[in-house]
């Protein structure tokens, strides 16, 4: 009897942790659409991911070291929190939505650090947001981010406009509009390097 309670105890034990395991599953760009039709994701926000992505595309044509995979399918899947809140919890909504996708932990991170040019731990705070920072750290986290603000609904626009509409929000010295310029100039310099490879 006992041996028949351990065996149970271990199969238990199994499939919490096949259940808790990250992925490495980064889907299409086809199956990042089905996932937002899946989620009822309203066709204006599924329209400006696909602008997104296609801003992504561009600058991955000029960038080698870079995943672009994943970059492609965290500009598709960035927004998917907007089927539910369009609010800046948004970001968070996306993350709790893609884990029950069970995609790679390195979209999710994209999905939750893409919100503005990212905000640090004592605005989230503020905020209400989950007391952690949300400031894009990778090259593909930086790219999709950069990318979402240089896209104004399903229009690109160019990185003065995008400067212009964040220094009025935010002012000219916040942090926000210099992280804008650091993004700008590591997509140049991730653009340079490529160049030089090729």
């Amino acid at each position: 009897m006992v041996f028949i309670s351990e065996e149970k105890t271990i199969r238990n034990a199994r499939k919490l942790k096949n259940k808790n395991m990250v992925s490495n599953k980064i889907p299409s760009k086809e199956e990042c659409l089905n996932i937002l039709k899946k989620y009822n994701t309203p066709l204006e926000v599924i329209q400006h991911c696909l602008t997104v992505t296609q801003i992504v595309e561009g600058f991955i044509l000029q960038i080698n070291n870079i995943n672009k995979e994943l970059v492609i399918a965290g500009a598709m899947l960035h927004d998917i929190g907007r089927s539910v809140d369009h609010t800046i919890f948004h970001a968070v909504k996306g993350v709790k939505i893609l884990k029950e996708e069970n995609l790679d932990s390195k979209i999710l991170s994209i999905v939750k650090n893409h919100i503005g040019t990212g905000i640090e731990k004592e605005e989230a705070i503020k905020l209400g947001l989950p007391p952690e920072n949300y400031i894009p750290q990778t090259n593909e986290e930086i790219l999709v981010s950069y990318s979402d603000n240089l896209a104004f609904g399903n229009k690109k626009r160019s990185f003065d406009e995008g400067l212009k509409e964040f220094i009025a929000k935010f002012g000219a010295n916040s942090d926000i509009v210099k992280r804008f310029y650091e993004h700008k100039e590591i997509i140049e310099k991730l653009q340079r390097i490529g160049k030089k490879k090729s």
